[in-house]
């Protein structure tokens, strides 16, 4: 709850809003990617499982990409599979991004 009321209060600065000068202080010495340090604290996965995740999610994502293309005439086979495969595109490359940041 605690992160969340600084998260909010940093948006109230961002905006121009009025933010008490203690918590302005707090806030200013505290680093911006607390969250991304807290984040790699509890992740324990290594470089080659996350890679393996990587070509899990990418292999199934072109799968899911080129079933959408057979069942296109069939709108809600097709919305479930593009939006799937789209889905996946994205969780490919947050497990290259995290790799790449160890």
């Amino acid at each position: 709850m605690e992160k969340m009321n600084k998260a909010f209060e940093q948006v109230k600065m961002m905006v121009g809003m009025k933010v008490e000068e203690q918590q302005a202080a707090t806030l200013d010495n505290e680093s911006s990617f607390a969250f991304m340090d807290d984040f790699n604290r509890n992740c324990t996965l290594t470089t080659k499982q996350r890679l393996y995740g990587f070509a899990i999610c990418f292999a199934t994502r072109v799968t899911c990409t080129m079933l959408s293309m057979f069942v296109f005439l069939k709108p809600i086979k097709f919305g479930i599979t593009f939006t799937l495969g789209n889905l996946l595109s994205l969780g490919s490359l947050v497990h290259v991004y995290s790799s790449l940041m160890h």
